[in-house]
């Protein structure tokens, strides 16, 4: 038996030099063996078809990068303007082609010993579109029919998206909300929603809707919700896994210029799938709960402890500042998850469901359901979006950053307070905090002190899988710190100096870091992990203030804050990574600008650095990011800051063999240059003419930058050869760092 899977589409725009359509893609793999797409553009039509492959050097290169579409018809070529592909979609000029049928074979051979199975056997294809597998001029002119209808009942959701902390809907068409849906998509949901009021109506009719029959159907709206999430525009083929990415794999409203449709009526996907799974979920809170089973009325006992008593619980939705249900030192523990600074907006992002559920869990509960979006008023984010100014209004003196800071602080703060106001005095409030950036941790810090908390213990905990959806290829910590936070009691004993708290700070971290060694952690994660005993420190002592003053800080230069702390945490990691990268590197001559390259390619394990990561390294170093000679050796993407390779800079005229730099990045930047320009042994000649053979920080440089490169780093050749000609000793690996705490059985 075979049956449709999945449909893949690609966004569509005009070329604007030969008007031929642009099927928009970043890469047109299928899968990670090999199988993809060939575009075979017909310059007659100006449309493309396409053709399965089965190697990827036969597949067609991506025709859409960094916003700008590349023409693929052989006669044209042209790329379009950055601003293009969302002026068009922004004019409803932003087309869909399908270009290929994913499919699944299901048969059911006989077992070995000739048993039947319980289980088919399944095999997954791809295939070329067929003309009746594409009806969008069906889908288009039925929405017609039914749109004075559907407009009139209001199933669709036309309500506009709200300008916020991420506004590319706004730019690529995709408001109001039912845009971020195809037409397809959109008929098919609209179908859904119908359909759950037709059988609500007929429950209200036969007087069969009791709160039980309520909260079903509330779990049935909540399965059409996950349906939702993997079958919208911004949903993407994962080619590795061979799977459907949700809409929010990467928590925000990533555009997608190809995009992945489930089938939602095969038996067994789309709706079976969601409703399978949602009752999967629903059945094990049931277990957990330990409520009767209503299908004989016996309890159903707790997995392997059938003799537990049953706790009492309260489900409460006070909001976290003002938790009205509960009395003051009623509560043991608190453990929870806060909102993690700027990194997701939650409201924003949850405004995706909730304009559907008002349709469907609305028409059973109306009375929750009377906004008319999520509240983003009193979410406990750093929100910028807060504090943009309209037309007309006075100009702050400070940035609309700054001002969402303090307000994470102060609601934080509150949080922590009612959080403190309801806690036993030997209780304990463990916390779940991941972030990379200082300021966040600074925020949450003095939320938690000024509260009345102090940090008593800390753990990193891998919480990620290394092929996480949300982590995969980016600088992003695969582990959680878990804060044990117990309240103050007593009086404070005055404010410490901060001079002799820096020196605690700094033995609390040393002591610590030969223990998240142990940890299967990445550099990235041990920087956070060492931030737990800095953080400790600090909330021990506080307050705090200097006895010298500080020069940063010219306007309020004997202040402290936790952020001082994480600094000097920081500068005690980057001194341990420098001994773990090289000996030789870390007790040579050094210089700022490279120790920034070689510790930022450490810390990102790649060439690519969030730029709010690379300004740290830089500051631990002594150096500014913005500043030369920085921006010799980074180019700025977005928010992300690339490491310049040798031969990158190199072309860029940034190093030459003919005014050799004093900088070691420098002079060994240009040997690798050399070396795979012309030759190495040219390189060897160069370096031997200049003094650099037997100079221990050339060496060092040489050996950190090898053991900190990618695999698929174009230096890595040269870099290699280099060495092994220069020094007739075997390279050091790229990620030797890790290879030798994996030798050690670390």
């Amino acid at each position: 038996q075979r049956y449709v899977w999945s449909y893949l589409w690609a966004r569509v725009v005009f070329c604007p030099s030969c008007r031929g359509e642009i099927p928009l893609s970043p890469n047109w793999r299928l899968t990670s063996g090999g199988i993809g797409i060939r575009l075979l553009p017909d310059i007659e039509k100006g449309v493309c078809a396409f053709e399965i492959v089965n190697r990827a050097s036969k597949q067609s290169p991506g025709t859409v990068r960094n916003t700008i579409a590349t023409c693929p018809y052989p006669n044209c070529g042209a790329t379009t303007p950055r601003d293009y592909i969302s002026q068009e979609a922004q004019a409803g000029r932003l087309g869909h082609q399908l270009y290929c049928i994913i499919y699944r074979d299901q048969w059911w051979p006989p077992t070995k010993s000739g048993r039947p199975r319980k289980r088919p056997k399944t095999r997954r294809g791809f295939r070329l579109v067929t003309p009746k597998d594409d009806n969008s001029a069906w889908v288009v002119q039925r929405l017609r029919e039914l749109g004075p209808e559907w407009d009139a009942t209001d199933v669709l959701p036309n309500e506009a998206v709200p300008l916020g902390n991420d506004n590319r809907p706004h730019n690529y068409g995709m408001s109001p909300w039912r845009n971020m849906f195809s037409p397809r998509q959109q008929l098919a949901h609209g179908y859904c929603v119908q359909a759950f009021r037709e059988l609500v109506d007929e429950d209200r009719a036969a007087e069969a809707l009791d709160d039980t029959r309520k909260a079903a159907w509330c779990y049935v709206a909540l399965a059409i919700d996950k349906l939702l999430n993997t079958n919208s525009l911004l949903c993407r083929w994962h080619a590795n896994r061979q799977v459907v990415a949700g809409t929010f794999d990467s928590h925000d409203f990533g555009i997608k210029w190809s995009y992945t449709e489930m089938a939602v009526t095969i038996e067994g996907l789309g709706l079976d799938w969601a409703l399978d799974d949602l009752q999967d979920c629903v059945k094990e809170l049931v277990e957990m709960s330990g409520h009767p089973d209503p299908s004989n009325g016996t309890a159903l006992p707790l997995p392997e402890d059938t003799h537990r008593a049953v706790p009492t619980k309260q489900v409460t939705g006070d909001s976290a500042d003002l938790l009205l249900s509960l009395d003051s030192g009623s509560v043991d523990a608190i453990v929870f998850d806060p909102p993690y600074y700027d990194n997701v907006s939650y409201a924003e992002l949850s405004d995706f469901f909730y304009v559907w559920l008002k349709r469907t869990a609305g028409h059973v509960y109306p009375e929750w359901f009377g906004d008319y979006l999520t509240d983003k008023t009193n979410e406990a984010i750093a929100s910028p979006a807060r504090f943009r100014a309209g037309a007309g209004a006075p100009k702050r003196t400070r940035s609309v950053k700054e001002l969402a800071y303090d307000d994470y602080v102060e609601r934080m703060r509150r949080i922590f307070s009612e959080c403190r106001r309801i806690i036993k005095d030997d209780g304990i409030m463990t916390i779940m905090f991941t972030h990379k950036t200082t300021d966040a941790w600074d925020a949450l810090t003095i939320g938690i002190i000024e509260a009345g908390f102090r940090i008593s213990a800390t753990w990193p905990v891998k919480t990620e899988s290394d092929s996480s959806l949300n982590i995969r290829d980016r600088a992003a910590a695969r582990s959680t710190i878990l804060l044990a936070c117990r309240p103050k009691t007593g009086e404070t004993a005055g404010s410490s100096s901060w001079e002799q708290v820096e020196q605690d700070v700094a033995m609390a971290v040393k002591e610590r870091l030969p223990k998240l060694e142990e940890y299967d952690l990445r550099p990235l994660d041990i920087y956070l992990a060492a931030f737990g005993p800095a953080l400790e420190v600090i909330s021990n002592n506080w307050p705090i203030r200097r006895e010298l003053a500080n020069p940063q800080r010219p306007n309020d230069p004997f202040t402290v804050t936790p952020n001082d702390a994480l600094q000097v945490a920081r500068n005690e990691v980057f001194a341990a990574r420098r001994r773990r990268i090289s000996d030789l590197w870390a007790n040579s001559p050094g210089d700022p600008l490279t120790e920034f390259y070689i510790l930022a390619q450490d810390s990102a394990g790649s060439a690519t650095i969030p730029f709010d990561e690379a300004i740290m390294v830089a500051r631990c170093v002594g150096l500014e990011l913005d500043d030369d000679p920085a921006k010799q050796v980074y180019e700025r993407k977005g928010s992300n800051v690339n490491l310049l390779t040798a031969k990158r800079r190199f072309e860029q005229g940034k190093i030459s063999p003919v005014a050799p730099s004093v900088r070691n990045i420098d002079r060994v930047h240009t040997a690798i240059a050399l070396a795979g320009n012309s030759g190495v042994n040219s390189a060897i000649q160069w370096s031997r003419m200049q003094g650099f053979e037997n100079d221990a920080p050339f060496k060092g440089t040489l050996e950190a930058l090898l053991r900190v490169m990618s695999s698929d780093d174009p230096d890595l050749g040269p870099a290699r050869t280099l060495w092994s000609e220069m020094y007739r000793e075997r390279a050091p690996e790229p990620g030797g760092v890790q290879l030798e705490m994996l030798a050690k059985g670390e």
